[in-house]
């Protein structure tokens, strides 16, 4: 065979190969049923556009047939998770999804993208974009003040805890484009607001976690919450601020360095959003002392159902409305009250009724999420029960 055959050959060949790269993945796409999950993005894909029907629907549609088609060509699911596993081992900052990811392998929940409102929008909390109005602000201070005046007429101590996002505390590490477009954020608002306007205790941890983080980690890399050591911190600065309402009682204690043990840990739940494998962390786990042994009167193997630990060497009861942060300090806390009931929802006159009658509480803890501001607490059932 002479060169001009071989050469003619060889851009058959090249010719094949670039067209069975090319129409593979849109044969698969046609063959194979569409999915409405992608299980490496864990998100809802996008569905076959309607037919258009008018002009303007016309003019929309090439583009809403492409995002159609970008999520459900042939292979894509594969596709995507090697491109996972590539931006990770090079350390290409990029958002996807539910993730961004930051500088030095630091993940942080939500997204930059235009409309982005899941999980709250934490990155537009990081930007300082989600704030209350004045109004609001006047709203929340009646409806919270509503609260502790209801429970202090029944002799109950009430204390309002904020759990920082993970990107207020380690902000250096998020992408270097996302930067403040206000001085203040809703927390400085609202943390501003209740104290010049109202007597509720407030419980701002975040400057307890920005000193602590100069000595430890405070938060997992690649999980939305707080670490052991962070917890730790929490927890003692919850206990001191509870103390004064029962002075003899509480006795507030920071674990040592020598008190903590450290294990390995996977990814958190962020790397399993954005499937980022072969994750390990440290994970140190206080080491409790001989004492009081918490014991669950109500087990509950995932947390979310109201429970009610025991710990009989205590005298104080305490009714916890929690997050998924307070899993971290439930350790600690547990063991400072006789009985600790916890449950998983914003407080709300329905539960704050049951419970206070159930469990006869010293205290009513209720801690929110960063990122669940700015919202208002409901107050209208509370107009008509005090």
């Amino acid at each position: 065979m002479n060169k001009r055959a071989l050469h003619k050959l060889d851009k058959t060949i090249l010719a094949l190969i670039f067209c069975f790269s090319i129409y593979t993945p849109f044969l698969a796409g046609v063959i194979q049923d569409d999915k409405i999950v992608s299980s490496v993005e864990k998100r809802n894909l996008t569905k076959f556009p309607i037919p258009p029907k008018s002009l303007k629907s016309l003019r929309e549609y090439p583009e809403n047939f492409n995002d159609y088609y970008s999520d459900h060509f042939g292979y894509r699911e594969k596709f995507v998770k090697e491109y996972f596993k590539i931006i990770n081992k090079f350390g290409v900052k990029k958002s996807v999804d539910d993730v961004t990811i930051g500088q030095e392998g630091w993940l942080f929940l939500g997204n930059i993208k235009a409309g982005y409102k899941r999980h709250n929008d934490p990155i537009g909390d990081a930007m300082n974009v989600n704030l209350f109005t004045e109004y609001q602000l006047k709203e929340f201070a009646k409806a919270i003040m509503d609260i502790k005046d209801w429970l202090g007429n029944r002799g109950i101590n009430y204390i309002y805890v904020i759990a920082p996002n993970k990107h207020t505390i380690y902000s250096e590490y998020l992408p270097r484009h996302i930067s403040k477009k206000n001085n203040k954020s809703s927390t400085d608002q609202l943390v501003e607001y209740l104290q010049e306007h109202t007597d509720v205790n407030v419980l701002d941890l975040r400057q307890a976690l920005l000193d602590e983080k100069k000595k430890h980690p405070v938060y997992f890399k690649t999980d939305t919450h707080w670490n052991m050591y962070g917890a730790n911190v929490a927890q003692f600065e919850l206990m001191k601020k509870i103390k004064p309402f029962f002075p003899k009682l509480i006795h507030p204690f920071l674990f040592p360095d020598h008190q903590f043990k450290i294990f390995p840990k996977g990814g958190g739940d962020l790397g399993g959003f954005a499937n980022i494998e072969n994750i390990k962390e440290d994970n140190p786990q206080p080491i409790f002392q001989a004492g009081c042994s918490p014991v669950n009167e109500t087990p509950d193997n995932n947390g979310r159902k109201t429970h009610t630990v025991v710990c009989d060497a205590q005298e104080l009861n305490a009714v916890i409305f929690r997050d998924s942060f307070f899993s971290a300090l439930q350790p600690y806390i547990s063991r400072q009250f006789r009985r600790s009931t916890y449950i998983w929802e914003k407080i709300n006159y329905n539960s704050l009724t049951k419970y206070v009658q159930q469990e006869n509480p010293d205290i009513i803890i209720d801690e929110v999420i960063e990122r669940s501001l700015p919202y208002i607490p409901s107050n209208d059932l509370f107009d008509d029960a005090k």
